[in-house]
Order: structure tokens, then C-alpha cells, then sequence
């Protein structure tokens, strides 16, 4: 009986660092979500957009669902290093594909959800599309309470920029701490 009560506490402490990872791990991946939900329509500016928009019909956004870590190298002169951005560099997040559904409607933005590659070139000669926007993984400290990430968005040919941002938390929400402009044409 011993043996048993031994082999099944064991069991439970090798098991528990897994079970305990992957729960952080979600409460990670639904933070990097809120992040996403609370600066789209800002950082593709469809305020203002929507106000140049010709047509009675909503605006196109193409959303790339697959987001990655690597930094631009040539970005790397434009800030401090520190242990959040190493971490977003050195993809040791790993990259993911985000759930299309958990991000929120936009108001008169239709978003269109897919791979890079996948959008056609010819599409950003319409006078609705905004383009394609891409998020970098968040990479947050512990308390998830600060963190970074990169997006950027192509308009079109010789059409977009691109910026790292640091965020903080702030009675709950997050805001932007820092906003570091790594390319615009």
C-alpha cells in the first residue's frame, strides 16, 4: 500500500508542472488576445479611414492569423535590449495561429482572416481595402503586467510601417507605454 500511496504522489508532482504550464500558457495566449482586441482599430487608425472611404460599404482589413517572433534585424539598433524583447527575438514564445473567432468585430471594418501570401496584390488597389496588418507574439513579463510586441501593415505597394510597442497594464487595461517606429514607406 505504501509502494502505491509513493508511486501516485510522485505521479501527481511529475504530472503537476505540466498541468500547471499549460494553464499559464492559456492565461498567456488569452492576454495576448486582449492585447490584439484593444489595439486593432487603433494601430490600423480606421477612425480615420473610415471617414475616406467612397463607398457606403465597410472598409477591408486582411489579417494575418499567424503570429511570430523574430525581430527585423535591422530593428534591433532602435531600442534597449532587455529580457522581454530577447524573448520575443530569440522566438522562444514559438509561433502560433491565433483562434479568428476570439477576435472582435470591428465597427465598419470587415476583416478577413487568413496567411500572409494568401492576399491577392491586386485587391489593395480597391478603394475599401485597408490592407494587411500582422501582430508579433506579446511577450509579457510574469505578472503579466507589462509587455511588447511588434506589428506592422502593408497598404499596398510602397504603402505601409511598421512599430514595436511596449505596453503596460493600468487599472486593467493595457496601454501603450512606448511606441517605437521601425519603418514606414
Amino acid at each position: 500500500m505504501k509502494q502505491l500511496y509513493r508511486i501516485s504522489i510522485i505521479a501527481i508532482l511529475s504530472l503537476a508542472p505540466i498541468l500547471l504550464y499549460g494553464q499559464g500558457n492559456n492565461k498567456y495566449e488569452n492576454e495576448e488576445i486582449k492585447v490584439i482586441n484593444q489595439f486593432l482599430y487603433k494601430l490600423i487608425d480606421a477612425e480615420r479611414l473610415s471617414k475616406y472611404n467612397e463607398t457606403d460599404k465597410p472598409l477591408t482589413l486582411y489579417f494575418h492569423t499567424g503570429l511570430d517572433c523574430d525581430l527585423n534585424k535591422s530593428h534591433k539598433k532602435e531600442y534597449k535590449r532587455n529580457i522581454l524583447l530577447k524573448q520575443l527575438d530569440n522566438s522562444n514564445l514559438g509561433r502560433r495561429f491565433i483562434d479568428s473567432t476570439k477576435i472582435e468585430k470591428l465597427k465598419n471594418v470587415d476583416i478577413i482572416f487568413g496567411r500572409k501570401n494568401m492576399y491577392p496584390k491586386e485587391k489593395y488597389n480597391s478603394k475599401r481595402v485597408i490592407g494587411t496588418i500582422s501582430f508579433s507574439r506579446t511577450s509579457f513579463n510574469k505578472s503579466l503586467t507589462t509587455g511588447y510586441f511588434y506589428y506592422d501593415v502593408y497598404c499596398g505597394e510602397d504603402c505601409g510601417h511598421g512599430a514595436l510597442i511596449r505596453i503596460k497594464k493600468n487599472n486593467g487595461a493595457w496601454i501603450i507605454d512606448d511606441y517605437i517606429s521601425m519603418w514606414i514607406s
